[in-house]
């Protein structure tokens, strides 16, 4: 990959275009229900047949779990090694990119439409939620199409923060965790994920801009939710094994509590990304204020 880049742009992310999220949303509004009223026998079977699962087939490795989650959708992809200018999750918490990455999301609100005086919250928010999306897109999928989870320290995650989404991300050392079921899933992304990487990026955001805790924790929910919802959207079979990590990640860990199911099933967070303060940009799909 060369050191050009084009122009950082919004439009591809589904979690920062209110087109597209709006799009994302509706596609498998209906089928993406809550996994509340089906046995866990059941949704244990669906996940099973959803990875083909076979007691003689052999775990899969991180990289191949990786490789499967890549035909879900560009944000789900990963690369093969890090490049010049790249930087490690680790190094993004401590401070200097994550600070550039906010202002150069914050200068590509300002360029949109009626160029407007984007507040550093708006942005810092909209970068946090990017991130978090990028992060956990590509680990789901995985888990989802393979019943392992790629983990890695944050060290071990290297991305380029620069140009279109979605950002170059990969995890070259990543080990893979069995996952046998929804609930073991939601756990080792609790356990190896959101503590020890997206927690930590949320609480650095807080103190740089001031933002609230609870944007940032339904910024995580929601990237979540939208990983799951993206690869229920590529493959239909795993609806059901995405609609009940879901809900193992609204009731246990970290995010617990952060959004809940609507009436009909869909998911709501229980904050606003404040994406609705920028000119003519309404809300998101999963808002509490839609």
């Amino acid at each position: 990959m060369g050191l050009a880049t084009p122009p950082l742009t919004l439009e591809s992310s589904p979690w920062q275009d209110p087109a597209s999220r709006h799009g994302a949303y509706g596609t498998v509004r209906a089928s993406f229900a809550s996994s509340t009223g089906r046995g866990k026998e059941q949704v244990r079977t669906e996940w099973r047949a959803a990875m083909q699962e076979d007691d003689g087939v052999t775990v899969p490795t991180a990289a191949q779990a990786l490789a499967a989650a890549a035909t879900l959708g560009p944000f789900s992809a990963v690369a093969g090694v890090p490049g010049p200018g790249w930087v490690t999750w680790a190094a993004l918490v401590d401070g200097g990119p994550l600070e550039r990455r906010v202002v150069d999301v914050r200068a590509a609100l300002a360029a949109g439409p009626g160029s407007p005086d984007v507040d550093l919250r708006v942005a810092a928010s909209l970068a946090h939620l990017g991130l978090v999306a990028r992060l956990v897109s590509p680990l789901l999928g995985a888990a989802l199409t393979s019943g392992v989870l790629p983990v890695a320290p944050p060290s071990g995650v290297h991305l380029r923060l620069a140009g279109r989404n979605p950002l170059p991300l990969t995890l070259p050392s990543a080990q893979a965790v069995p996952v046998a079921d929804s609930a073991a899933l939601a756990a080792a992304l609790d356990r190896c994920w959101l503590a020890p990487a997206v927690l930590p990026l949320s609480a650095a955001v807080a103190v740089r801009t001031g933002l609230s805790r609870s944007v940032l924790d339904g910024n995580a929910v929601s990237a979540v939710a939208g990983a799951l919802r993206m690869a229920a959207a590529a493959r239909p079979e795993l609806v059901g094994p995405a609609a009940a990590a879901l809900d193992e990640v609204l009731f246990h860990g970290a995010l617990a509590g952060t959004g809940r199911r609507r009436d009909d099933g869909s998911f709501v967070r229980r904050s606003c990304c404040l994406l609705y303060r920028l000119p003519s940009a309404g809300t998101c799909g999963d808002c509490i204020l839609a």
